[in-house]
């Protein structure tokens, strides 16, 4: 019994965590807003009414984010050496951090979003802007999208590639022991392929009906919300 309420505790904390991020916080609601895109199927109505509201109120917690999104070229503005340089240019991973031309994109979708937001606001009354705004934002956002996919692509082919000499059984060793790291680049990889479908679909760049573009949007919210989830500590063993 005392197990189980420890696995809810620390359930409950890692949902608290989750929350107390801005972006845990936007994504969630992401999630909400995409599913009543689904539900709406883009008729008028109440469900489109709740999709056209939670799409404002996710706005909020966007305002800095064109200024996060150039950090990593302001903190680092060297190249790394010991990759392509194409490909340092175009993308590193978040994670290894140092991005270049999804950096500037990822910058112009989130400003782009402001303006938007500003719009709606009441803030800005120039509707040709604000329309010009909206799709340099998904441009921008489907730009930063197709950076991550070469550069998850780049990474998983660097790490699955055999190496000169390497038997079988090292092969296997080595892939055994990167299983994880290659799990998170496939997941990686995922989530930016969905999300780039997704803003081709905002952007009408295929005729897809708004249930499709919707479940798009369901899913790479779903993954974002699964990837910004805090890990939960394990449970500390009790000593004899």
């Amino acid at each position: 019994m005392a197990s189980a309420d420890l696995k809810t505790t620390l359930k409950a904390r890692g949902v608290q965590g989750f929350l107390d991020k801005s972006d845990g916080r936007d994504k969630l609601l992401a999630a909400v807003q995409y599913a009543a895109m689904f539900a709406s199927a883009g008729q008028p109505g109440d469900i489109k009414r709740i999709q056209v509201s939670v799409a404002t109120a996710r706005k909020v917690f966007r305002i800095l984010k064109p200024l996060e999104s150039l950090n990593p070229i302001v903190q680092n503005p060297h190249l790394n050496p010991n990759k392509p340089v194409v490909l340092e240019l175009l993308n590193k991973a978040r994670a290894l951090a140092d991005e270049r031309l999804k950096s500037v994109l990822m910058a112009i979708y989130f400003g782009g979003d402001n303006i938007v937001w500003a719009s709606q606001a009441g803030i800005l009354q120039n509707k040709v802007l604000t329309q010009r705004a909206q799709k340099a934002s998904l441009y921008g956002w489907f730009g930063g999208s197709a950076c991550t996919i070469i550069n998850e692509l780049y990474e998983l082919n660097a790490m699955t590639e055999r190496r000169a000499g390497e038997s079988d059984d090292q092969y296997r060793e080595r892939m055994a022991k990167t299983q994880a790291e290659l799990n998170r680049h496939l997941l990686v990889f995922i989530h930016a392929v969905t999300q780039a479908l997704l803003a081709m679909g905002l952007l009408e760049l295929r005729p897809w009906k708004p249930r499709t573009v919707g479940l798009f949007g369901i899913v790479a919210s779903v993954l974002n919300c699964y990837m910004l989830f805090p890990a939960l500590p394990k449970p500390v063993a009790k000593t004899a």
